[in-house]
């Protein structure tokens, strides 16, 4: 590689890794919002904590790269045309393919770890996920029912423990399920335990009765000496039967297995063109950044014109991207302007930058010679 385009790559290669870590960082910090109570409230690690979120990166790592990238280029590009360093290096005989290729190395680079996180990290980290999941739920419930406590593990189910034995088993528990208002249930058992089940958690009373008023005030008494009460940690506890979408590889996706209802096989198809495309918009994005920059002369006055064009170009392939993504779902056939729509920007963006340059230079007014006829220079 010519001395000229390591310099750009390397004036590239650290502000768009900078700029992928910090919206990683912010992404990261969005999403482990959704898992503080467990911290706060149900006693889990923090080193538990941030395993459980840094196996979500994966899948926003794919979706933020080609953003980070086109404003790497935006930004190194804009310096280089304000600094006139492009100026030296086009006057130095560097042509426009020279000057664009240290960015579109690097968006290649980071198209195959997209391909790389697509087709394999994300459905990797996803099952970690699911299964590190319900490990946690299995975990906070053997925690959650704290002796000498009113516990309220679900909205509307209030559980008071007296004591835990050495056993593991619960002492003098009393439930209060008001999760139907209009019938309010009360449960005491002299023991009990929480046992997980193929369909989530639940609390098994021992030797106790429950309680019912009526709606004409009446109270009715029951017996057992068993007695089962749902305790839903987490909507969807139950481990799901088959893999979800993110949790397939490429091949799943290409041939899922039969028996599965039409609606979720829709669904695998849109999952599978997404993992396919997205990582096209590092390329894509790179020479959308580029040719409004590089096409025509550099000039200090039009560079925030052409980064305003340039974002806007970015934006309007993105959400049309995520339009088609969406529609391939129910209509097969939108796949093909989603790659058209990819291939087609760069195309024109690639065409902008090498096209001639035809330079025109001004004409001068004729000037009179020595005899007074007139000279044309």
């Amino acid at each position: 590689m010519p001395l000229a385009s390591r310099y750009l790559f390397r004036q590239l290669l650290l502000p768009a890794l900078a700029i992928t870590m910090g919206l990683v960082a912010v992404v990261w910090l969005t999403q482990s919002v959704r898992f503080l109570d467990l911290i706060v409230n149900r006693g889990l690690s923090a080193f538990t904590f941030v395993k459980l979120t840094i196996l979500l990166l994966p899948t926003f790592l794919s979706i933020i790269m080609p953003i980070a990238l086109f404003c790497a280029v935006i930004a190194v590009y804009s310096r280089l045309i304000s600094d006139r360093e492009l100026v030296v290096m086009r006057a130095a005989g560097l042509g426009p393919w020279a000057l664009i290729r240290p960015a579109v190395a690097l968006a290649v680079g980071f198209t195959l770890f997209g391909y790389v996180l697509s087709s394999y990290l994300v459905p990797v980290f996803a099952r970690d996920f699911r299964e590190l999941q319900l490990s946690i739920r299995s975990d906070v419930a053997a925690v959650l029912l704290q002796e000498g406590r009113f516990n309220t593990p679900v909205s509307g189910l209030t559980v008071f423990v007296r004591e835990r034995l050495p056993s593991g088993e619960l002492a003098g528990i009393l439930v209060q399920d008001e999760r139907d208002k209009e019938l309010p249930v009360t449960m005491m058992a002299a023991r009990g335990g929480i046992v997980p089940t193929e369909t989530g958690q639940r609390i098994v009373l021992v030797d106790g009765n429950r309680q019912e008023r009526s709606g004409d005030g009446r109270v009715s008494f029951l017996y057992f000496d068993r007695y089962t009460v749902d305790l839903a940690l987490v909507a969807g506890d139950a481990a799901p039967t088959i893999p979800d979408r993110r949790e397939r590889f490429i091949g799943e996706l290409l041939n899922p297995e039969e028996g599965l209802p039409p609606k979720f096989r829709a669904e695998l198809r849109g999952e599978l063109h997404q993992r396919l495309a997205w990582p096209l918009y590092n390329i894509a994005f790179t020479l959308i950044a580029l040719g409004p920059l590089l096409s025509g002369e550099f000039s200090r006055r039009s560079r925030w014109t052409r980064v305003a064009v340039a974002t806007v170009a970015m934006i309007v392939v993105q959400l049309t991207g995520l339009t088609l993504t969406s529609a391939v779902v129910t209509s097969p056939m939108a796949a093909v302007p989603l790659y058209l729509i990819i291939i087609g920007a760069s195309v024109v963006a690639l065409a902008l930058m090498l096209r001639p340059q035809i330079r025109r230079i001004p004409a001068t007014p004729p000037q009179a010679g020595q005899d007074g006829r007139e000279v044309t220079p």
